[in-house]
């Protein structure tokens, strides 16, 4: 078996159900020198890019936390907490190959443009949406984690060509913002409209308009928990009957809307 299917199918329970490979020397012709994979993990040959597909980690994480609830009332971010533990139960699977893991969390170490990452290693293209647009999941996909490794690993290529093309655009127009002045996402307008509004606090309108994928859209709980952390920790924890049960506090009370990248 090779590395990368079992490290696949060692993901797969937790909803991990996404892994590409990516170009090293793609990788660091993509990003600054400083981010490049010599200082990453010297001697790198290939990156495996993790990511989640629909709404299966979410389903994991909370079958998860029904067995130990303790993961809701005292991490402070218990979908990154669970996706670290599930890469750690399924790293033995590289075998005795040096590598380095990285994660698209708040707290990471290392931060990374897992944008990059995820497009070179196949996992999506890049849409006007300013998302990865998976070509069986559409925007409802995730990057979690990567491995640079010193194994050789066959690449997997880049999604050719623009994959909105051919659509009508429902998101430009769904957006209350009016963040697509181009046809594309801009940043600057959204954030613009993000510190004066509270209409994209729990949601994002063009992204619920975009046909792509659309029946593997995340459950309103989970869209919730990304876009509105506070309220999606209550709403998570009402319907996992937790209430008021002794564990200490909800954790930090992010209300900003997640990375693009890992959302």
């Amino acid at each position: 078996m090779s590395a990368l299917d079992a490290l696949s199918l060692a993901l797969a329970p937790a909803g991990l159900n996404l892994v590409g490979v990516a170009s090293v020397a793609a990788y660091d012709a993509s990003v600054p020198e400083a981010r490049g994979s010599a200082g990453l993990l010297p001697g790198a040959r290939s990156i495996m890019v993790v990511g989640s597909g629909g709404p299966a980690l979410w389903h994991a994480l909370v079958a998860d936390l029904r067995r130990d609830p303790r993961g809701l009332a005292e991490e402070a971010h218990p979908l990154d907490a669970f996706v670290r533990r599930s890469v750690d139960a399924a790293d033995p699977a590289m075998g005795n190959a040096r590598r380095r893991w990285f994660f698209a969390a708040a707290d990471a170490d290392v931060h990374l443009d897992f944008r990059v990452l995820g497009h070179l290693a196949g996992l999506g293209g890049r849409s006007r949406l300013g998302l990865l647009l998976h070509p069986r999941y559409g925007t409802w996909l995730g990057l979690r984690a990567a491995v640079f490794t010193d194994a050789v690993i066959p690449v997997a290529p880049p999604p050719a060509g623009d994959p909105c093309a051919g659509c009508s655009a429902p998101c430009a127009p769904a957006c209350p913002g009016s963040a697509f002045p181009g046809g594309s996402w801009d940043v600057a307008r959204c954030s613009a409209f993000h510190a004066e509004s509270d209409r994209c606090a729990s949601s994002c309108a063009s992204r619920l308009a975009c046909p792509a994928g659309a029946e593997h859209r995340y459950p309103e709980e989970e869209i919730l928990y990304h876009y509105d952390r506070p309220a999606g920790r209550r709403l998570l924890r009402a319907r996992l009957g937790i209430g008021d049960d002794g564990f200490p506090g909800e954790g930090p009370r992010w209300g900003s809307p997640g990375h693009r990248a890992g959302t």
